[in-house]
């Protein structure tokens, strides 16, 4: 993993993604490998994740999201304050010519230990690999960095390919429920340990 290292140039403003220093930008780390990278989100993503998530494929599977740009960067800056009190860390998730592609998301909850996560992605990149390196990146920061040690994420029954994401992260069924009326799996991810 390299952490904050340089991307090349973008096609749009403001989804580069851009060195940090954490220790003078109050601000999420820029995690990357190869041609994946995940920093974090800003407002200028809003129309891009916006159109992601109007994508069938993506839409079926999630709660509504913002109904606007607007309310998009408004649900943005809200996570922005969130990280900044150390309870969200919400990134975008960059590829290639560093296209908006993906977000991957967690809020802390009860006790700082534990976090809700999600996490969706353009399927054009489905079944490409890209997932895995991001996600690996995002759990690491999470569990190495951010100091959880217990996930909890939530899938629709229906929606094989986030089943099967959850299957291959090593994550187990813990509850059953229904949203929207659509029942649903509720999972956990434990922090592995070191041998």
């Amino acid at each position: 993993m390299r952490v904050g290292s340089p991307a090349p140039s973008t096609t749009f403003p403001g989804a580069v993604c851009n060195v940090v220093n954490q220790a003078t930008v109050h601000a999420l780390p820029v995690l990357s490998q190869d041609d994946v990278c995940l920093r974090q989100v800003r407002v200028s993503d809003a129309a891009a994740l916006m159109a992601l998530f109007a994508q069938p494929d993506v839409s079926a599977h999630l709660d509504p999201p913002p109904a606007t740009i607007a309310d998009f960067d408004a649900w943005i800056t809200l996570s922005q304050s969130r990280r900044a009190d150390d309870r969200a860390a919400c990134y975008t998730l960059l590829t290639g010519n560093q296209e908006v592609s993906g977000l991957f998301m967690a809020l802390r909850l009860e006790g700082e230990h534990r976090a809700e996560i999600g996490f969706a992605m353009s399927p054009a990149l489905w079944g490409t690999g890209v997932f895995q390196k991001a996600v690996n990146l995002y759990l690491d920061f999470l569990f190495n960095e951010w100091g959880v040690t217990t996930l909890i994420g939530k899938t629709l029954v229906r929606n094989v390919r986030g089943v099967g994401a959850m299957r291959k992260l090593g994550a187990k069924v813990i509850d059953e429920s229904t949203r929207n009326g659509q029942p649903e799996y509720i999972w956990t991810l434990e922090r592995r340990q070191s041998a």
